[in-house]
């Protein structure tokens, strides 16, 4: 009876998904760079280009559904902005969010599971809901980052890229 009830309520929330159109125009974010896990010795920052707290992050690229390197869905937009103070805010692709962030020594970092202050629904672009979700444990699961290329990247315990951001 469970899985009847978990099956007509994914069947209904995908139907709500396919449903979904967009009018606005799709942005096509960067080429991701091949960029391996930062080695101790490696600088986070580059000289001349943007730092962690003086930019603002459009997210492009993301480790999506089964850890599958994905481009964030055509129509939406997730942001970070890395304050001073320890806390990231940013847009998920639908919801509005903020969570606390610490950096480590050799490009460490850590966040707490982003907090939702209006959890609202989505429907378009298709996927954006389950996408933000995907965005939202790829920052908790991030462990190191690299700022190469003018981009920011982040990595996973296993040295995996889960993240990669262009400046905005």
């Amino acid at each position: 009876m469970k899985v009847l009830h978990f099956a007509c309520i994914c069947l209904l929330l995908t139907a709500a998904f396919i449903a979904g159109c967009t009018s606005q125009p799709a942005q096509t974010p960067a080429t991701p760079v091949a960029t391996n896990a930062p080695t101790p010795s490696a600088a986070p920052v580059t000289a001349a280009g943007p730092t962690l707290t003086s930019t603002t992050w459009t997210l492009a690229w993301l480790s999506g559904e089964n850890k599958i390197w994905s481009k964030v869905a055509e129509g939406s937009t997730i942001t970070a902005t890395f304050l001073n103070e320890g806390k990231v805010t940013g847009s998920g692709g639908c919801n509005g969010y903020s969570s606390d962030y610490q950096l480590g020594k050799e490009s460490r970092i850590w966040f707490r599971r982003p907090v939702v202050p209006q959890n609202n629904l989505c429907q378009t672009p298709v996927g954006v809901m389950s996408q933000e979700s995907y965005y939202f444990t790829d920052l908790q699961d991030a462990e190191t980052y690299s700022i190469t290329n003018n981009q920011l990247v982040m990595f996973d315990r296993e040295g995996r890229k889960i993240l990669q951001f262009d400046p905005s």
